[in-house]
């Protein structure tokens, strides 16, 4: 057998699916020593994000099992053939969950009495994390992000009255933050926050917007754009879009229209980024989840009349195109874009 350089070995290998780097981790101790190694996982998922990266859909969905008093959560993904695979299923004690957009290929769901969980999908690994306290107690939102300045990833809970807990997942503990001193800083909805190029950010009882730096866990508060400055507030929603923070204006009167604004945070200035318009249907129930990397079509996720629960919006024709899922026939699910990675967790 003709000798192959460990460097070519390791370009392959960056280059194939996560499922067959699972199964290739047996075949030796080389290609096993390099599937686990933190800087491959970080080269594979580079590698995956600019090849893959708009292409790939993962859907979830809560199953109450009513007998038994549990619950299940199934993960689906769909690619370019708009086929949907199921990923993993995970059971879950009974409760009402909310679930985050991917992050980096993991997804983190909580529960409203207090669990947290994050998951790789692909891997089919969880972790379920503990609690600061004895006792769980009740917190107002969750969000998950990429800590990039120290290479984790890490959950913060966002508690009344003001402070914030913070869970590291590279050293598995929590830390609280109290911002009691400034209270523009308090969560207005019951929305998680929105995460954005190391950044979560949210609506603040003062009406604007608060960023917290997950790396360098720091607050500043951010205007709205001029022209939503006196918009109803519950008519306004943040949403991460290609990695930048926008805000969806749905405040409209026939509500046929929709405004998207991106904030550009190396100015510190908002951007329209486009108007949605039905000439018919209203779609003040939908929201951009989603945009293709050539930036002409975004991903619409709430019903439209005669477009389904799914949908794309071409922002250079001003046409839409429904997305029809095989294999899936649930109507109520949540979806984001998603990355397939091999980062473990619960390991």
């Amino acid at each position: 057998m003709a000798f192959i350089p460990s460097p070519i070995i390791y370009n392959i290998l960056s280059k194939l699916p996560v499922k067959s780097l699972a199964r290739f981790k047996s075949l030796n101790k080389l290609y096993c020593s390099f599937i686990k190694d933190p800087h491959f996982i970080n080269a594979h998922f580079k590698n995956h994000s600019v090849v893959h990266g708009d292409l790939c859909l993962i859907l979830s969905c809560i199953e109450h099992q009513n007998l038994n008093n549990t619950s299940k959560i199934h993960f689906f993904t769909i690619k370019d053939n708009e086929h949907a695979m199921i990923e993993y299923s995970i059971p879950v004690s009974f409760d009402t969950y909310h679930i985050l957009p991917s992050c980096n290929g993991l997804i983190c769901f909580y529960g409203l009495h207090g669990s947290v969980h994050v998951c790789n999908p692909t891997t089919k690994t969880i972790v379920n994390l503990p609690n600061i306290d004895d006792d769980l107690q009740r917190f107002q939102s969750c969000g998950f992000g990429f800590d990039g300045i120290n290479g984790t990833y890490k959950v913060i809970k966002i508690f009344d009255p003001h402070n914030i807990e913070i869970f590291t997942m590279v050293n598995g503990s929590w830390n609280k933050i109290w911002y009691t001193y400034s209270p523009c800083f308090g969560f207005q909805h019951h929305q998680p926050p929105v995460f954005a190029n190391g950044v979560f950010y949210w609506f603040s009882i003062s009406s604007s917007i608060v960023s917290f730096d997950i790396g360098k866990e720091t607050f500043e508060t951010i205007s709205l754009p001029q022209s939503a400055l006196n918009k109803d507030k519950y008519k306004l929603y943040l949403v991460e879009l290609k990695g930048e923070l926008c805000m969806v204006d749905m405040d409209f009167e026939d509500k046929k229209r929709v405004d998207i604004w991106i904030f550009k945070s190396n100015g510190g200035l908002w951007v329209k980024l486009g108007t949605i318009v039905h000439r018919s249907e209203p779609i003040d129930t939908t929201r951009p989840v989603g945009i293709k990397a050539n930036k002409k079509e975004i991903l619409l996720h709430g019903f439209i009349k005669g477009l389904g629960h799914l949908s794309c919006y071409n922002m250079e024709t001003g046409g839409f195109r429904p997305i029809n899922i095989k294999g899936f026939s649930l109507d109520y699910f949540h979806v984001s874009q998603h990355v397939e990675t091999l980062f473990q967790v619960g390991d």
